[in-house]
């Protein structure tokens, strides 16, 4: 789920913020006598990448450009400062920046045998790994699975973890692409680093919020049909950042009453 924002800054500048299209992720600008200093700020998570981009003139960088951070269970950091150079003379900056959902590690290792996303039961696939819809090769969904339940089903935890993102304000929905980073969704972090996304859960429908301890099984929210989707399902992905830019969607492996399950067929239950 890309973003990017750009600003260009003349001489001086007061504060400025400008919400990354009411996804809850934010740069905000404060600007000083020698400079200005990049605030990054979520509203909804804590576990989240960023890479920043900058063109600047006059001007120095805390950091070597671009560079990537982690949120590491932050809401807000500083991302970067940009110092003048040279006080006498005029001074500019370009920066784009780039965000997405969890964190990097050192492994791609997914060996978790994870449950079933809900209560006892079968439940049918609505479009599985590289699926034509949007789970294709470069959405970053390539091992992602959409489950076919009414809006209202409980989703619980498919492996315990803690809570890192918590979204269920949003009200948007519809099959443009656009919507995709709109969706309402809890993040759980797992001990080896991954992450779960439980996405599209209904308005109001998150069960937990940020930095609770869950157990497998737990309820977790209640599906729906917010952001990037056609009809109400749960969005179930495991991953881990890349970048700002990217992320990898992982191969999971789910045990069910009915045996072990590694291939997702659309039109099967499960």
């Amino acid at each position: 789920m890309k973003r990017s924002l750009v600003f260009l800054v003349l001489l001086a500048r007061t504060l400025f913020a400008a919400e990354d299209n009411h996804t809850g992720f934010r740069v905000i600008a404060e600007r000083s006598d020698d400079g200005v200093t990049l605030v990054m700020k979520s509203d909804y998570c804590v576990e989240f990448t960023v890479t920043l981009e900058a063109t600047l003139k006059n001007m120095t960088s805390t950091h070597a450009l671009p560079f990537t951070v982690d949120a590491a269970g932050r809401s807000s950091f500083v991302l970067a400062k940009f110092k003048r150079t040279d006080t006498t003379r005029p001074w500019s900056y370009n920066y784009y920046y780039h965000w997405e959902y969890g964190g990097r590690r050192d492994s791609t290792d997914n060996d978790y045998d994870y449950a079933m996303p809900f209560g006892p039961g079968r439940y049918v696939v609505m479009q599985g790994p590289r699926g034509s819809y949007s789970h294709f090769v470069g959405s970053g969904s390539e091992n992602a699975v959409d489950w076919d339940v009414p809006e209202g089903t409980t989703v619980r935890a498919a492996r315990e973890g803690r809570v890192v993102g918590v979204r269920d304000d949003s009200t948007f929905s519809g099959t443009d692409p656009k919507f995709k980073p709109l969706g309402n969704y809890v993040i759980i972090k797992h001990s080896d680093g991954t992450f779960a996304d439980y996405h599209h859960l209904q308005t109001d429908g998150a069960l937990v919020k940020i930095g609770d301890e869950v157990k497998v099984g737990q309820p977790i929210g209640l599906s729906g049909q917010t952001g990037f989707a056609s009809k109400p399902h749960l969005h179930f992905m495991v991953f881990q950042a890349i970048d700002g830019k990217k992320v990898l969607s992982l191969p999971f492996r789910l045990k069910t009453d009915h045996g072990t399950v590694t291939d997702f067929i659309r039109g099967r239950s499960y």
